[in-house]
């Protein structure tokens, strides 16, 4: 924490006060003492041909108990058995012989839930090393335990350990909730003795079964990047039998709604089939299925099928207190607004793949491949750049290859990102302020460029230190992107990054000119070339897996002084497998640079910006300038960065979205039309045109802020006095209630009451405001532990239960 002064009224007369700033440092996790194996652990990590789907469904009270379930066993793709299965307390003796009697019409198994854990979970499932498939498992899992505790061991310290069976020697499931996408998910070590005398003799032990478990919505999310219901899904995937809807969820049961539970375990099925087998041509057989949680894993995959090790495996004495200095010079991207709650013209610009861009443009895929790196003093020629340099300097495609560079500066009133409180109470976010503060600060050479180009002022330089890779790693191997051996990539001699994205624009070429039968294909590939090269050019070299801990422990910091710290922590920091801070502040300290040379290059042309988020920008109309003026210089600024397009199809790095041309006949064309913006703060704008009525026509809109919050109405109900979009939500960015929600204040601002937005006839937007969530954590369920004194196990709420939030006051 240091003490810093920056440009930032807070009602004191001289209107600057000191305050104080936050930044990034490192603290490596304390060294526990090892317990001493008396055997080696063997984990099985290769699943059999055997898979378990199953679903569950439930009261629609608080305790969510379980009511019946649905199942399929199979071996390969071939079914083995269907069935139900079923609470005999949460249903009548009514419904338990309806739902034998369906099973035995329809030619399904039919067990009670304890036998059905018998027989399928453990009997199948666990000891035949099957595959456990479902849709929101946690949930599901959740629903068959008969009691939980907190779970033990650093792994799943934080997550829940559930209790499936009775018999105290069966092995219990730990679930620990990672984020709303995926779940960590596996059997603990059965308690009793499960080595044979010679094998104790010898050493050895019988491995351990973890299990092996996938979650359709996880996957899904890592080879989609996009979060999906099982509805959602199946429409994307083309399956052949699709999930239906049901309003009888708690109601008497009926062949309808057994029928629907029973379709969606096909629908899952379904689902994961189709999946898998987009994974398989991946290629990637070191990293099964099972192991897939995100598009980061996706693109770690990939890095070990090369053959790439882990920098911290390769340099792993490299020191930490170097390692403090780069984490505080880490900040993420720039997103700000410039012109607020003003309707003003713009032209929408984006960055074509920002971060694999930079990363090409700085030539990082030799130091994601290197033996590690070194470090040399760059002081004098960093003080010689920072005196010289003009945007033209940056028009260089060369240029940008020097800039893995750290810089110490005395900030004097320059222009820096800033991690600061900027409202009492309020906690830490980022601005791009101006800055001054007595203590030396580090930061990228790409921020201290950026400083220059927007003040003009040389700044205050303590020292700069160049970062270079050392030799390449010996071992790598080509890899074939999706299976196609048409897509190969050689780690040694291509930049991954740069074929990526190639391979990904002569996809789309292809598309276009495709057949129909070949078209999903080819989409298939270039959305896995999207992922893949969003996945391993930046979020991996940031990763930490926090680990909770039973008590407060002691770890020493490191900042960016060099002078380490003792601090106390309940939670440890534990960085990923391919952690490599560098590479993560150097790229996102580029991408804050573009953002930087786009506000340049606009002042400069006599224009002005409305909002940046990350790899875009709004251009600005000026009050006063005519509309085919402003498109010239605007025009001139995108074009500006033609010269850094680093890829084999050249065109404008700095792209003109699609919701700046006008819409044809529902078909967006090639005229351009006036698009302007209304801006409330940070990622919450919206962008429209204006129809023959003066009326706002949404072109592109943010949810940011608003995606915690259940859907008030569905489309079905959207009011008839808001005119329907011309183009599809998914290109906007929002939900339908978002959409006109974002009309109504549109409509506000340019009627010039910007702070009286009419709810009139939006349906449920002047009840209280509602949110889903779940029970994920020990510490959110303990919330509920007055409610659930005194209850049985199952009328209490227990963990990964749905509950609903309501804001208590109107704002």
């Amino acid at each position: 924490m240091h003490k810093a002064r920056f440009d930032y009224f807070d009602g004191s007369p001289s209107g600057l006060e000191p305050m104080p700033i936050a930044v990034r440092g490192y603290a490596p996790a304390p060294a526990f003492p090892k317990r001493k194996r008396l055997f080696r652990q063997n984990p099985v990590d290769e699943p059999s041909d055997w898979v378990v789907v199953f679903d569950t469904e439930t009261t629609i009270d608080a305790a969510q108990q379980l009511r019946f379930g649905t199942f399929q066993v199979r071996q390969g793709d071939e079914l083995k058995e269907a069935g139900l299965f079923y609470d005999t307390e949460s249903l009548t003796a009514a419904e338990h012989d309806q739902i034998r009697h369906y099973a035995e019409t329809h030619g399904y198994a039919v067990y009670p839930v304890a036998e059905f854990i018998e027989t399928i979970i453990f009997g199948v499932g666990y000891n035949l090393r099957a595959t456990f498939v479902g849709f929101n498992l946690p949930f599901d899992i959740a629903r068959l335990a008969i009691g939980h505790n907190s779970a033990r061991g650093s792994a799943m310290r934080g997550g829940f350990s559930f209790q499936p069976h009775p018999d105290p020697h069966k092995p219990r499931i730990q679930v620990k909730h990672l984020s709303s996408r995926c779940a960590l998910i596996r059997f603990t070590a059965p308690p009793r003795q499960r080595n044979t005398r010679g094998q104790r003799r010898r050493g050895q032990s019988t491995p351990v079964r973890r299990g092996f478990f996938v979650d359709v919505k996880t996957l899904a999310a890592a080879l989609t990047s996009q979060s999906h219901s099982l509805a959602s899904l199946g429409r994307l995937l083309k399956i052949d039998h699709m999930k239906h809807t049901t309003d009888e969820h708690g109601g008497p049961l009926s062949e309808a709604y057994l029928t629907y539970a029973m379709g969606d375990v096909q629908a899952t099925w379904e689902c994961f089939a189709v999946l898998r087998h987009r994974y398989l041509r991946h290629g990637l057989t070191e990293t099964p299925v099972h192991r897939i949680y995100s598009e980061a894993s996706l693109g770690k995959a990939y890095l070990k099928a090369m053959g790439v090790h882990p920098w911290r495996r390769q340099q792993p004495d490299f020191p930490p207190e170097m390692l403090g200095i780069i984490m505080s010079t880490y900040y993420g991207g720039r997103s700000e607004v410039h012109w607020r709650r003003e309707a003003v013209p713009v032209l929408y610009c984006d960055f074509l793949s920002m971060y694999p861009t930079v990363c090409t443009l700085m030539g990082l895929w030799r130091t994601v491949i290197a033996e590690g790196i070194e470090s040399t003093d760059a002081t004098d020629w960093v003080r010689d750049c920072l005196q010289s340099i003009e945007t033209a300097h940056l028009q260089d495609a060369d240029f940008w290859t020097a800039l893995p560079v750290l810089v110490q500066v005395v900030p004097e009133a320059d222009i820096f990102p800033v991690r600061a409180k900027y409202e009492q109470d309020a906690s830490f976010t980022i601005g791009l302020n101006q800055l001054t503060s007595e203590s030396p600060l580090w930061y990228t050479l790409a921020d201290c460029i950026a400083s220059k180009l927007l003040t003009g002022k040389a700044l205050r330089i303590v020292q700069a230190v160049r970062f270079t890779p050392k030799a390449i790693q010996k071992g790598l191997r080509p890899v074939s992107i999706a299976g196609n051996p048409h897509y190969r990539v050689d780690p040694v001699t291509d930049d991954f990054y740069c074929r990526l994205i190639d391979l990904r624009r002569t996809v789309k070429d292809r598309v276009k000119t495709a057949p129909p039968d070949e078209r999903e294909t080819l989409e298939a590939e270039q959305l896995a070339l999207k992922i893949l090269a969003n996945a391993t050019s930046y979020g991996s070299f940031v990763e930490f897996n926090v680990e909770e801990q039973d008590d407060c422990v002691t770890t020493l910091c490191y900042g960016p002084s060099e002078q380490a710290f003792s601090v106390k922590v309940h939670q440890i920091e534990k960085p990923g497998t391919f952690f490599h801070p560098l590479l993560a502040t150097l790229i996102t300290g580029a991408a804050r640079l573009m953002l930087a040379i786009t506000e340049r290059l606009a002042l400069d042309a006599g224009i002005d910006w409305a909002f940046c988020d990350t790899d875009s920008m709004a251009l600005a109309q000026p009050p006063g300038m005519a509309y085919e003026d402003f498109l010239s210089r605007a025009q001139s600024v995108q074009r500006w960065f033609d010269p850094l397009n680093p890829y084999e199809q050249k065109g404008p790095p700095l792209k003109i979205e699609d919701a700046n041309y006008r819409i044809d006949n529902g078909r967006i064309s090639d005229t351009l039309e006036p698009l302007y913006c209304w801006a409330v703060s940070s990622k919450r704008y919206a962008l429209f045109n204006l129809d023959a009525n003066g009326k706002p026509v949404l072109r592109k809109a943010s949810a940011h802020g608003l995606g915690h919050l259940l859907s008030p109405y569905r489309e079905l109900i959207a009011p008839i006095n808001i005119p329907a979009p011309l183009v599809p939500l998914s290109e906007i960015g929002v939900e339908r209630w978002q959409h006109d929600l974002w009309y109504r204040i549109v409509e506000a601002g340019l009627r010039g009451t910007p702070d009286q937005v009419s709810l009139v006839g939006l349906p449920g937007l002047t009840t209280p405001a509602a949110s889903r969530y779940a029970a994920t954590t020990p510490v959110l369920l303990r919330w509920f532990k007055t409610y659930n004194e005194g209850k049985p196990y199952r009328e209490q709420v227990r963990p990964f239960n749905f509950l609903l939030a309501f804001q208590g006051q109107r704002l």
